[in-house]
């Protein structure tokens, strides 16, 4: 039984269906990825002395999780509990691999770049994973909202905390047992998440297979409206990517270099504020109207950055924009799960992320090239400028977002919460 509209609160949702029992397995698994880059990074520096094979390692782990909507659509097709713990299982034994290499002080390079690339291989999508058992327990569209906020809040929290707690592990154990704990903790987190009483309930396999195995190799990209949507994701992470470098330029070239650690805070801040707040007050979903407004915040705020020297006032500025951040990928996701059949929610989500992964990558790299030809300036105006760009994309577009008519939705009868999935948007 679920909730009325005006009682939607967080608690109410997590209290449904047992589903916080499983939120919490998942972040514990999601908390390793959050730790997992720092902590290779400096066990495989500390073995082979050699800042290349370091950087060489993470760059081949970052680029072979580009196949991670590959991984989720095999789990739409074959099943949570036939795919996920063998994942997690193939990640925690490359990062114990790699563990007990640094630990034997083996400094040949090639190992850890090979094993490296191979944990990337392995990881499971835990995100994906939460969220169609998120869709799963909350088929009216403002839980649903609620739920992804909750779902984006925690995991903005879990990258802030991530190389905090690899900090803390450091001031008692080497950085070759950091790494195992990553491991482990993304075994636990996985294993309770797939066998937990929601998942289990969910039927993943039953309630997936049939609608992904008929939509043939090219899945969710069948749908105009969901290519359009990633389109405007590669959009909003190009305008975002630029961020982070120009922050650390700008602090620089003000001599205030250590305090953008703090600038990071801020943006993080107002991210999960803003998460929070959407998924309380925002009711209906308008998907090209949200998008373009939250677009529009971004575009403002950035272009304001472009004269503004002052860190405090850059801070402020940083904790505006960051509100329509959490809000722009709850926003894609919601839209998402609308624009594509039920057995392909998982596989859409993923590539939600990934376009927006590999946006605010060629965005930072971008950045790079124009701070030094330009300074700091440059990078905050080609970013807003990008900002402007997708959002005309939108106002023009717009209307490919209008969700599937419900007719088409595939409804089950197996698994909780599955038979009111044909929620209208």
């Amino acid at each position: 039984m679920t909730d009325s509209t005006d009682t939607i609160t967080y608690r109410s949702i997590l209290r449904r269906d047992g589903v916080l029992i499983t939120f919490i397995a998942a972040t514990i698994g999601r908390l390793s990825y959050a730790m997992i880059s720092l902590a290779l990074l400096l066990t495989i520096q500390g073995a082979t002395h050699s800042y290349a094979a370091a950087g060489a390692s993470i760059g081949g782990y970052a680029l072979i999780s580009f196949f991670m909507p590959l991984k989720s659509r095999l789990i739409d097709r074959l099943g949570t509990k036939a795919v996920l713990p063998w994942l997690s299982l193939g990640f925690t034994l490359c990062v114990f691999a790699i563990s007990g290499l640094a630990f034997e002080n083996v400094d040949a390079a090639f190992p850890y770049i090979a094993l490296a690339i191979g944990t990337g291989l392995f990881a499971p999508p835990l995100g994906p994973s939460m969220r169609a058992i998120w869709a799963a327990v909350t088929p009216e569209p403002a839980a649903r909202r609620r739920a992804y906020s909750l779902d984006g809040v925690v995991e903005e929290a879990l990258y802030a905390v991530g190389p905090l707690a690899v900090g803390g592990i450091l001031l008692i154990a080497p950085s070759s047992l950091v790494t195992a704990i990553t491991g482990a903790m993304n075994l636990i987190g996985t294993i309770f998440l797939v066998f937990s009483p929601t998942s289990r309930h969910n039927s993943m396999k039953s309630t997936t297979a049939t609608a992904s195995a008929s939509s043939g190799w090219a899945g969710p990209f069948k749908r105009r409206g969901f290519v359009f949507l990633l389109l405007v994701l590669l959009g909003i992470g190009l305008g975002g990517g630029p961020l982070e470098v120009s922050l650390v330029a700008r602090s620089e070239a003000v001599g205030q270099g250590p305090s953008v650690g703090y600038l990071f805070a801020a943006l993080s801040i107002g991210s999960a504020v803003g998460g929070l707040l959407w998924g309380h007050y925002i009711r209906e979903d308008r998907p090209r109207l949200h998008l373009a407004v939250l677009i529009a915040v971004s575009a403002a705020f950035g272009l304001m950055l472009v004269p503004t020297t002052n860190l405090i006032a850059t801070a402020c500025l940083l904790f505006c924009a960051g509100l329509a951040s959490a809000p722009l990928l709850i926003t894609a996701y919601v839209s998402s799960d609308g624009l594509v059949p039920e057995g392909e929610q998982r596989e859409a989500s993923t590539w939600v992320n990934t376009l927006n992964n590999i946006g605010v990558a060629l965005g930072a790299a971008t950045a790079g090239i124009l701070i030094d030809r330009g300074g700091p300036a440059l990078a905050f105006a080609a970013g807003a400028a990008m900002y402007v760009l997708t959002l005309i994309f939108v106002l023009i577009f717009g209307q490919l977002l209008s969700p599937r008519p419900v007719e088409q939705i595939p409804v089950s009868r197996e698994g909780v919460g599955n038979e009111r999935r044909a929620f209208p948007r």
